[in-house]
């Protein structure tokens, strides 16, 4: 192994590679610089470590920081030489001539030119890299709009340099031309994004330049007066004035001793005063500069905006005629101890405090006090940004965090009761169901006592679990109101009847009153509907000990198509506290009753009520008080149905046929033990066949052995589950399984879940608790004989639809078509309807005005979108008028906007009278579902 000492030697005499010419030159100058300064003064410690620092760095980075270190000599020069300004003039010509290739890089070369043409160089170059940025991001195509401001900005521009205001304009208009052309493509973020990081290079390259700020002549006024990114800081600013003013008296200075022509002194105080009105003008930060005495002196356009007080109507005028009393006596303190002591816990800080506008509305603003230090004793610089937005959204957030608390603790509560709720109908079914497993069945009253005990336990567990089911659906925007006819007075005397029962039980009155204007048949949404009088049926009879229970309905208004119902809930119970009142709508709330010695049900059912009442434009209102007992009224808006009580010996009735099942087979592909043991049970009741596996990837190995009818397909099961295991089915090359039907069963109720199923290529969708009518009509359904039985049902809805529909003639549509692609499932063919409905307008809108302003590409989506709506519809007329517009896109020949104008004309005359006929269809489809 080599000693460490000898590697050091070895290392140490490796020849380093030979420098560049670029390299050398740097290395030179720097050393010239050094020694220049120190025949004047000894090097700043501050100085001496940036020269050190700089030797360190690799080439690349010794040219991005060589600007910034020769900018720090040149502020040396200025402070320790007797005539800085021709020393570094001299200084500049040597550099150039001495050192040719370093003075010809880019960035470099501008640190060289005068003071004038140093300006124009910084803004022209700042926009060629704002457009080189802008390169990486647009195709050459999109640039080629630029090459002009290219040759513009490329131009020479030594022989006007006199004339720098009119070519700072010219430069601005470029930048706006610039900024505009990148806010449309890619947006104003980015756009920001750009100019900050060219704006944040050229800072770290000249910051120290007297010239750098000219570089705000060409930032677009929306970036700088919108407080968007701090763009420059409040330290750029505050540093950038102090430079000013510092170079107002330089300048006057030097002009009484060296420029003769009277001419240029104004020129030379015009444009010096004009960059301290822009760096003022165009701050994001309110500026106010007052003297001594706080009379204020200049009052810039943010401070206006701010404070809405115009320039004119406060300079020359004290700075306390404009602020609150309690800081205008903080400003005297503070202003007068700087004065006498040389500082102040306000001056040189920030805070935050309150001001007033001029309209005497109170604005939040974060204020820092700057002392500055002139000829005649010291200046103050204001400085102030509006943070109200900022304390609004602080402000927020509390109250945001606040309410997340309570909304946990609330959950945690309702968390806990849940658990009680549930473990108490477990409790029961388990129980039950372990003396039942322990009974020899010679007492069959009391095995029957224990079954209806398990029922009635486990239909409770189930109001429970719907509850919450309701309840994630309306907070998740996916619950939706179904408008069915249906029968409103045999709907509440059949609700009425098993309250009833429950009043009697606890010795109160049950009392019905509908009002005889109330008609009997109306179009709504009869499941919830009877939900919402379930809800509040139950809390009163629950919260009424004795007295009576009260229902009331009756007609609020009425007009030629809608009614609007006032239903009314009364009871005589304990009541509610009026400070307890506002509480008992939101989630998870629940009363105390005194009744019991524990808080019951979920909390939501008054939450649920009054949401499903808003989904349905009407509104639930409560009045209690305390031991007076509760009124609960709610009013809805219905439609008027067209629909008459019928003749019952008249009425279209479908039955179940007396068909044997025996001869069927089925694999149940179901993981849960429990739900295997009750699928075995029932289908052995039906002497039917079955094979039971726990998993897809059996069944699928069960299938190539054996023949089946008819599948059962939990959705979730381990190693394979439902939508794989039919995947992989429907997939097969094996005839003799791949087109089994089968069907999905899930307790999963959300449509989701289903549309998954019948994507994956299910046929039929039960929600467990499975219902032993819904499977039996499947099985018969799919059983062959003389008269098959799906079709009977087909045809029995069919002729009840054109008994009671005027639509017996489809002049436009082919609803049979229809029908026969959703295997007769009506409640699929309701809900598309209602979807076609709902959007088919809105895109024949969007296809319309797309036509009109000639939008070839939305034509073609829209016109494919409506088409492939009307071919399901088997509107097929009107869907190949839709093909020729889809096709002449495509085409894009001279002559076709007016082909697809006279297309549009076409569809235009038809398409009323499509939905006319589509809603009359859908307004009398749903009487026959109703009947199943």
């Amino acid at each position: 192994m080599t000693p460490t000492w000898i590697k050091n030697i070895l290392k140490k005499r490796q020849p380093s590679a030979p420098k560049s010419s670029l390299e050398k030159e740097v290395t030179a100058l720097i050393n010239y610089l050094t020694r220049l300064s120190n025949s004047l003064n000894p090097l700043s410690s501050n100085l001496k470590n940036k020269v050190r620092a700089f030797g360190r760095l690799e080439m690349e980075h010794k040219l991005s920081n060589f600007p910034e270190l020769y900018l720090s000599f040149e502020k040396f020069y200025q402070k320790h030489h007797t005539d800085p300004a021709g020393f570094i003039t001299t200084l500049r010509s040597q550099v150039v001539d001495r050192y040719p290739v370093l003075t010809r890089q880019h960035h470099i070369s501008i640190l060289f030119l005068p003071s004038k043409q140093q300006e124009y160089e910084l803004c022209r170059v700042f926009l060629l890299d704002i457009l080189d940025k802008m390169s990486e991001l647009l195709t050459r195509e999109e640039m080629l709009n630029f090459d002009q401001l290219y040759i513009h900005l490329n131009s020479d521009y030594k022989e006007t340099i006199q004339n720098f205001i009119s070519i700072r304009k010219q430069l601005l208009s470029a930048s706006n031309e610039i900024f505009d052309a990148l806010k449309q493509f890619v947006g104003l973020t980015t756009t920001l994004t750009i100019y900050l990081q060219v704006y944040k290079k050229f800072f770290q390259y000249y910051h120290l330049s007297p010239t750098f700020t000219t570089i705000l002549n060409v930032i677009p006024e929306e970036i700088l007066s919108e407080d968007l990114i701090h763009f420059p800081s409040k330290q750029e600013m505050l540093r950038m004035l102090h430079q000013q003013l510092y170079s107002l008296e330089s300048i006057n200075d030097q002009l009484s001793k060296e420029i003769v022509s009277k001419k240029k002194v104004e020129e030379q105080l015009k444009d010096s005063e004009h960059l301290k009105s822009t760096v003022l003008e165009t701050a994001m930060d309110g500026i106010i500069l007052l003297d001594s005495d706080a009379t204020v002196l200049t009052w810039n356009k943010m401070a206006e905006h701010i404070l809405g007080l115009k320039k004119q109507e406060t300079l020359g005028k004290s700075i306390y005629l404009f602020v609150p009393h309690k800081l205008r006596k903080e400003l005297k303190n503070s202003f007068q101890n700087y004065k006498n002591k040389g500082y102040d816990q306000l001056i040189n800080k920030r805070v935050e405090t309150i001001v007033h506008r001029k309209n005497g509305v109170p604005v939040h603003v974060e204020l820092t006090l700057i002392a500055i230090k002139t000829k005649n004793g010291h200046i103050f610089n204001a400085f102030f940004r509006d943070i109200t937005q900022k304390k609004k959204v602080e402000t927020e957030i509390r109250e945001a965090k606040i309410a997340a608390e309570k909304s946990a603790s609330a959950k945690s509560m309702f968390l806990s009761n849940m658990s009680h709720e549930i473990r108490t109908p477990l409790n029961v079914i388990l129980g039950l169901t372990k003396i039942l497993q322990q009974s020899d069945f010679k007492t069959p009253k009391v095995d029957r006592k224990n079954l209806d005990g398990i029922q009635f336990s486990a239909e409770n567990l189930l109001v429970l679990v719907n509850d919450i089911l309701d309840f994630s659906k309306i907070e998740a925007g996916k619950l939706t109101i179904h408008k069915t006819n249906f029968n409103i007075h045999d709907l509440i005397h059949k609700i009425s009847r098993g309250f009833r029962i429950k009043a009697e039980e606890k010795g109160l009155q049950f009392l019905l009153n509908i009002h005889p204007t109330v008609p009997k048949f109306i179009i709504g949404d009869q499941h919830r509907l009877s939900q919402i009088l379930t809800n509040l049926l139950g809390n009163a009879i629950k919260f009424t000990k004795e007295g009576t229970v009260t229902i009331e309905v009756r007609c609020l208004t009425e007009s030629d198509k809608s009614i609007v119902l006032r239903f009314k809930v009364l009871d005589t119970g304990i009541g509610i506290r009026k400070d307890k009142l506002q509480n008992i709508f939101k989630s998870f709330y629940q009363a105390y009753n005194p009744d019991s010695n524990k808080i019951e049900g979920t909390g939501l059912g008054l939450t649920i009520s009054k949401r499903l009442i808003e989904l349905q434009k009407g509104d639930l209102k409560a009045k209690s008080a305390l031991g007076e007992g509760s009124e609960f009224e709610f009013t809805i808006k219905y439609k008027k149905s067209e629909l008459k009580l019928v003749d019952e010996k008249n009425a279209v009735h479908v039955t179940l046929p007396n068909l044997n099942l025996d001869d069927m087979r089925i694999l149940i592909v179901e993981d849960n033990k429990m739900n295997q043991f009750f699928m075995r049970q029932l289908f052995a009741n039906w002497k039917i066949t079955t094979d039971i596996v726990d998993n897809g990837k059996i069944a699928i190995e069960k299938l190539q052995a054996q023949r089946y009818d008819l599948i059962l397909m939990d959705m979730h099961m381990p190693i394979m589950d439902g939508p794989e295991t039919t995947r992989a089915i429907r997939k097969s090359s094996n005839t003799n399984f791949n087109k089994i039907p089968i069907i999905a069963c899930s307790a999963d109720v959300f449509p989701e879940a289903e549309k998954r199923a019948i994507a994956a290529g299910m046929d039929f969708y039960l929600t467990k608790p499975i219902s032993e009518k819904a499977l039996k009509e499947i099985l018969y359904s799919l059983k062959p004989n003389k008269q098959n039985y799906k079709n009977k049902i087909l045809l029995d809805r069919r002729q009840k639809i054109q008994k009671l529909s005027p639509v017996t003639v489809q002049k436009y549509s082919n609803f049979e078509a229809l029908e026969r692609t959703f295997n007769g499932d009506y409640q699929t063919i309701h809900d598309i309807i209602q979807i076609f409905l709902k959007e088919t307008p809105k895109d024949y809108m969007t296809l319309k005005s797309s036509i009109g302003s000639e939008d070839h590409k939305l034509i073609k989506v829209y016109s494919h979108k409506i088409k492939s709506s009307f071919k399901l519809f088997g509107i097929e007329k009107e869907a190949s008028y839709l093909q020729e517009i889809e096709n002449s896109i495509d085409i894009n020949i001279e002559g076709s906007i007016e082909k697809i104008r006279f297309l549009q004309r076409k569809i235009d005359a038809t398409y009323p009278l499509i939905l006319e006929e589509i809603e009359a269809y859908l307004f009398y489809l749903k009487p026959t579902m109703e009947e199943e």
